[in-house]
């Protein structure tokens, strides 16, 4: 059992050295040192936000399961917000305030951390709008291409974008926007603007929820754009053999045919970060309003 000092808090860690990612030999340990050190660069990204947790106490080749209720033995100084559910009863989510919050939740073996669209201040208005692309039956080249395409087009109806590989499978594409409307209205022009793009290119993209129809054109995902739904977050862990990291990129480097979705991982993603500095360090500054563009994007649709 070890101790770490993380701000004014005194976290007492276990099992260090349990391995994790048994293909990389990282152990949890070795996650514990990748939350501590990433905190300062990862906390505005998920500051004030609900979060899920996906914890593996065993590591990533045996059972995993999602938390969002906060346990009684999680200590006082970790916050909570209490979230009516849809039916009975309320769920305390913890919601991460400081770095120190993200090493406690390393030592409870929680690799992947995934946010609301919200802040718990305006739990129904979200300042995020994501777009994910599923490859389905496509390669990484192809998902790049199609990111590349449809930040242009996005470009051209007015909203400003920013990629992050997720660290799995796919690339998130996100639009900052300013805290205006509710979910239900953002995620319908999320799927007003993802109909316009599917209709443009309909052999290459799909909006089809099952797998089975959807063949080798790549899914565009918008019904993360709902209230109480999650997506992964920056410079979060992913369960992936080498443990590759959800990493912020530039648009140029979506362009670069080397990159592939677990390109960085906890080994290698502090290197990136010390020459090129954090992609999305602005990205608040780049919130806009989404009246206008949903606006372009309704005539286009019924054009």
């Amino acid at each position: 059992m070890g101790i770490i000092k993380a701000g004014r808090y005194i976290i007492e860690t276990s099992n260090e050295e349990r391995i994790l990612f048994p293909a990389s030999k990282l152990t949890k340990q070795d996650l514990i040192n990748y939350y501590t050190q990433i905190g300062p660069i990862m906390l505005p990204y998920v500051k004030k936000r609900p979060i899920s947790m996906q914890r593996f106490p065993n590591g990533i080749n045996d059972e995993s399961f999602y938390q969002k209720d906060a346990p009684d033995y999680f200590p006082s100084w970790i916050s909570r917000t209490s979230i009516a559910k849809q039916e009975n009863g309320r769920v305390n989510y913890v919601t991460i305030d400081n770095a120190a919050t993200l090493v406690y939740l390393a030592n409870q073996a929680c690799i992947v951390i995934h946010i609301w669209l919200s802040k718990v201040d305006k739990l129904e208005i979200p300042d995020r709008m994501i777009f994910d692309l599923d490859p389905s039956g496509t390669n990484f080249s192809e998902i790049r291409k199609a990111a590349l395409m449809f930040h242009d087009f996005l470009s051209k109806i007015g909203l400003e974008s920013f990629p992050m590989t997720t660290g799995s499978r796919g690339i998130h594409v996100v639009v900052p926007i300013k805290r205006q409307h509710t979910f239900d209205w953002v995620r319908s022009c999320a799927q007003t603007i993802g109909s316009v793009f599917v209709n443009k290119y309909p052999s290459m993209f799909t909006l089809e929820i099952r797998k089975e129809k959807r063949g080798n054109r790549i899914f565009i995902d918008t019904l993360r754009n709902a209230f109480g739904q999650t997506g992964v977050a920056p410079y979060s862990v992913r369960a992936t053999p080498h443990a590759s990291v959800a990493t912020p990129l530039y648009w140029h480097e979506v362009a670069n045919a080397r990159l592939k979705p677990d390109l960085y991982t906890i080994k290698n993603i502090f290197k990136r970060l010390e020459t090129i500095g954090d992609p999305w360090q602005s990205i608040n500054k780049h919130a806009c309003s989404l009246t206008k563009a949903c606006t372009i994007a309704y005539k286009l649709r019924e054009n």
